[in-house]
């Protein structure tokens, strides 16, 4: 999935750069999106009627060229992993072709009432599994 965001000022130091934690807002953003799109259950119904959640439990991010107030960015999230109950993703955002930043997410489906890690319904596992792609770091 490949979605399009813009860098506002609110994201933006008094220079113009995007500040990492605003960065990462826009990732998780991006993933809500994600999972509304991919896994068909958006994040209202997945907490709200569900009782469902997916916290991050790990992520490592790396920076390669700031992002800048006005650029539009384009984020590209990636199913690397699944597990019984976790999920690894790759959301990859780079402006106009050029990289500029990447980060790594393990996230758990977990219940929200108990705050306990679950399986993966089947129908929302079969979804992730059509999209796996393997990670080429070389």
């Amino acid at each position: 999935m490949i979605a399009h965001y813009p860098v506002r000022f609110a994201h933006c130091d008094p220079a113009g750069i995007a500040y990492y934690p605003r960065l990462f807002e826009l990732c998780d953003g991006a993933i809500e999106d994600w999972c509304a799109l991919v896994l068909r259950v958006p994040r209202r119904i997945m907490h709200l009627e569900l009782g469902l959640g997916m916290p991050t439990v790990h992520m490592e991010a790396r920076f390669i060229a700031p992002c800048r107030l006005g650029e539009i960015l384009d984020i590209e999230i990636a199913a690397r992993r699944v597990g019984n109950s976790s999920i690894d993703l790759t959301v990859r955002v780079g402006c106009g072709g050029a990289p500029r930043f990447e980060v790594d997410y393990t996230q758990v489906l977990m219940t929200l009432t108990e705050a306990r890690a679950t399986p993966w319904p089947d129908a929302w596992r079969t979804i992730i599994e059509s999209e796996l792609t393997v990670r080429n770091d070389a």
